[in-house]
């Protein structure tokens, strides 16, 4: 018996709707690796994915070939002592590191694991990124400021003043751009050479993440348990509005984002332990997983600390329950 018309379009949107669930639906990882048993106050990954370097509850810094699940170097900033890294990252050309602890930033080089330089910094630190070849950092701090640190010979270039704690930076690879998000709802754009803002946007809540994209062309961030958004920072217009939930529901709190190479895509992850990729013009979920969770050891939960693209399709996500979790 041939189906009615009416029954055979409800047939086929049941197709449809079926093949959008099963795309967007959350998978797992397809490995696991643990950096910690005890969990991370931070995490930091190369723009591959190839490396890492993370801040241990238990054992301070070190940093990781994630391929080989290889625990090359242990950075303390005290001999004797296991220091706890608050915020950690790993230069666009993948040559240096740099760990932050209360009032102390480090550089690192990778190669050998040795120390280039410890400098003091003027309030404690709530988050860093470095610029190619680890020649600055940008440091949001919780004196309502945020620095721009020559890391390599000391001193401080530049201060951008946000009047609130500076939650998250980010800064283009060239160090022509800064990125700060800070405690009275502001993500603010600022050109580095001037010291200028050069747009300031309002978010709904506290600023939890921000992220540049490598050709310094769009900026990104979210609030907490809140709005989060793509700018353009040529013109200062939303690009993109990213779902975090609905008016009724809670809002999901995104804790990191990075921009694909082209441009395209964004990866972002929550404190939900759930990533997802997301297309940039249009805003659509493309992909999502739910990262690794312990089943009974303490952490059982997750916050999803970094991020980044691989060569191929794969991405990789380091949560604070200690676990790199690569996806496909």
């Amino acid at each position: 018996m041939r189906p009615t018309a009416k029954k055979a379009r409800n047939l086929s949107l049941f197709i449809i709707s079926a093949f959008v669930l099963s795309a967007c639906s959350e998978k797992a990882p397809i490995r696991v690796e643990e950096f910690a048993v005890q969990g991370l106050y931070s995490a930091a990954l190369s723009e591959d994915g190839s490396a890492a370097v993370v801040g241990s509850i238990e054992h301070g810094g070190s940093y990781w070939r994630t391929a080989l699940n290889d625990r090359r170097y242990n950075w303390n900033h005290a001999k004797g002592e296991y220091t706890s890294i608050i915020s950690a990252d790993i230069d666009p050309t993948g040559e240096f590191a740099a760990t932050g602890s209360a009032r102390t930033l480090v550089l690192w080089r990778t190669s050998d694991g040795h120390s280039v330089g410890f400098w003091d910094t003027p309030g404690n630190i709530q988050s860093l990124k470095l610029t190619d070849n680890g020649d600055f950092a940008l440091v949001g701090l919780d004196d309502q400021t945020a620095r721009y640190f020559d890391v390599k010979n000391g001193g401080i270039k530049q201060t951008f003043r946000t009047g609130a704690i500076v939650r998250a930076v980010d800064v283009s690879p060239d160090g022509r751009l800064a990125l700060t998000g800070d405690d009275k709802y502001h993500v603010t754009l600022w050109n580095v050479r001037t010291g200028k803002k050069k747009f300031e946007w309002t978010l709904s809540n506290q600023i939890a993440a921000v992220a540049l994209s490598d050709d310094g062309k769009y900026a990104f961030g979210s609030a907490q348990l809140g709005t989060a958004k793509v700018w353009s920072t040529q013109t200062g217009k939303v690009v993109t509005t990213v779902y975090t939930g609905s008016l009724k529901a809670r809002k999901r709190t995104i804790s990191s984002a990075v921009f694909s190479r082209n441009d395209q895509q964004l990866l972002i992850g929550g404190v939900d332990s759930r990533v997802s990729l997301v297309e940039i013009p249009t805003g659509q979920v493309l992909k999502e997983w739910d990262l690794h969770l312990r089943d009974t050891l303490q952490p059982t939960g997750a916050s999803v600390l970094a991020l980044s693209f691989s060569n191929g399709s794969r991405y990789f996500a380091i949560g604070s329950n200690g676990f790199l979790n690569v996806l496909e």
